[in-house]
């Protein structure tokens, strides 16, 4: 157990930094005061968390958490001890320049952002601080201003610092995530598990988006683009140097995408229609400028990325 002041800050209280925040706010509260959780939020969210706390509600329970503080001005947050990111991977940059009052020589920053090379993008930023990797597997959103829904209770997160041997502070961080009741594990190959959830995330978000529709009828009506889209992922997971093996990841990936429900869709998808900003540079682009500087040939992810940087949505999709 951590038994002494250890602060936490969590930046972007959406459904997932918004669900996990409030299990180790909640912990803070019922458990162990030492941990302090703070939010980083903005407007309205940020006026009735405040005000009124932040409200959970999962298929199985509703609870209200209250932070130790939110704000939306580094200058009244602490030094972080652990400094979670949750937001989008396009405000990355953004979010690191307004968080680093609150970084400090002892802060260690988990990203729970989608994509590839999240922490190696933090990394070239703040050279000089510890920046580990995570990926989470939720079904989560924010809801009204000062709410975020948990739409199944199934969840999984991983964390891990990359190094051989792992830190003492992992193992406590094991056990504090543990008690607060997130369903935590901290695999020693936790950058294969990364890239394993970028892979699943970059072809569906892509695919979804390309032909503006749910996975159920991407995978029922272009099987051998999806197909074409997790060959290309492989290969240049290859090459850059993961250890797999083509076929049992084709195999792992399509299971776990079929598993996904028939009507549901990408956040990168909901993006485009709503008119958003997307994250196709990380989850699309990202692939074809990696290969092209392997002088790999990616053409599914070519000709899709080049659609959905169109001015106009949906693409006209060449078949």
């Amino acid at each position: 157990m951590i038994d002494k002041t250890f602060n936490i800050v969590v930046s972007g209280i959406g459904g997932v930094g918004g669900y996990y925040g409030a299990l180790l706010a909640k912990y803070s509260q019922e458990i162990n005061p030492n941990i302090r959780v703070w939010f980083v939020a903005r407007g309205e969210h940020l006026k009735v968390i405040s005000d009124s706390g932040l409200q959970v509600t999962t298929p199985s329970r509703n609870f209200i958490v209250h932070p130790a503080g939110a704000d939306d001005n580094m200058h009244n947050l602490p030094k972080a001890d652990l400094l979670i990111i949750a937001t989008k991977s396009y405000d990355l940059k953004a979010n690191i320049d307004q968080l680093k009052p609150i970084i400090g020589h002892r802060t260690v920053i988990l990203p729970l952002l989608n994509g590839a090379n999240i922490t190696e993008q933090i990394k070239d930023m703040l050279p000089e601080t510890e920046v580990w990797y995570g990926c989470v597997y939720i079904s989560a959103r924010k809801g009204n201003p000062g709410s975020v829904y948990l739409e199944s209770d199934s969840e999984s997160f991983y964390f891990g610092s990359g190094k051989k041997i792992k830190t003492e502070l992992e193992y406590k961080l094991l056990d504090l995530f543990s008690e607060s009741g997130i369903n935590a594990r901290n695999p020693e190959n936790i950058r294969y598990v990364v890239r394993e959830k970028f892979m699943m995330i970059s072809a569906t978000a892509t695919a979804t988006s390309y032909f503006n529709c749910p996975v159920g009828e991407v995978m029922e009506k272009h099987p051998n683009e999806m197909k074409h889209l997790r060959e290309e992922l492989i290969e240049l997971s290859i090459l850059q140097g993961y250890p797999m093996t083509a076929e049992e990841v084709e195999a792992g990936l399509l299971k776990k995408q079929y598993r996904m429900p028939a009507d549901s869709t990408s956040s990168m998808h909901v993006d485009f229609l709503k008119g958003s900003k997307t994250e196709l540079e990380n989850l699309t682009g990202y692939v074809v400028h990696s290969a092209n500087t392997l002088g790999l040939q990616v053409p599914t992810y070519e000709k899709m990325y080049e659609g959905l940087k169109a001015d106009c949505y949906p693409p006209k999709v060449k078949e």
